[in-house]
Formats: structure tokens, C-alpha cells, sequence
């Protein structure tokens, strides 16, 4: 389980922008780092264990856990947060997403990358 944060984590640092200089940049990376820690405290409740022989299946209700877990998550709008920032959190859910697809695919079925 450690290892997976730990993947993971380093999946979500790579695409991180670290020259961030616009509320929607902020956003973004801040939308990464509350994906990142959704999975963390998250992650004895995905489902992990599926057919070997359906992989797709596998991917898809991994996909749907995690999407679910960013789903859930409410922002909403404080005095020093502006609405470019909420955008960009927003988009970091969605990059997010894909990040974890691509994951999966790498940690639980390399023959298929």
C-alpha cells in the first residue's frame, strides 16, 4: 500500500507546476495535492483486487473509485480564494483523473502499456 502512495505521489509531483504565478496555476497544483491525499486516505476503500483476465473491467472500477472520491469533494468559494483559483483546482481534479488512470494501467497492468 505504501509503495502505491508513494508511485502515485511521484505520478502527481511530475506534473505539477513549479512555476506557478497565476491564481489558476495555484489552483491547479492544489487541485493535484487534494487528489494526491484523496488517494492516500483513500485508498483501503478501492477496490484492488479484480478478475486477471478482465483488465479493462479492473481499470474502469479502480477509475470510477477515485473519480468518485474527487466528485466528493466540495470547494467553495473563501474571501481569499478567487474564482480563477477554484477553476484551476477544478482542472487539477481533471488532470488528476487521468494521472490515475495512466497509474493504474502502469501499476497493475504493464504488459498492456
Amino acid at each position: 500500500m505504501k509503495t502505491l502512495v508513494r508511485k502515485f505521489n511521484i505520478c502527481i509531483e511530475m506534473n505539477k507546476d513549479y512555476q506557478a504565478y497565476s491564481d489558476f496555476k495555484e489552483g491547479v497544483n492544489k487541485g493535484l495535492d487534494l487528489a494526491k491525499c484523496s488517494f492516500e486516505e483513500n485508498l483501503e476503500k478501492l477496490s484492488l483486487s479484480f478478475p486477471d483476465d478482465d483488465q479493462v473491467e479492473g481499470v474502469r472500477i479502480l477509475e470510477n473509485d477515485f473519480n468518485q472520491f474527487l466528485d466528493g469533494i466540495t470547494l467553495s468559494k473563501t474571501p481569499n480564494c478567487s474564482e480563477e483559483r477554484l477553476d484551476g483546482v477544478h482542472t487539477g481534479f481533471e488532470r488528476s483523473k487521468k494521472i490515475f488512470k495512466e497509474f493504474i494501467k502502469e501499476s497493475f497492468f504493464p504488459m498492456n502499456t
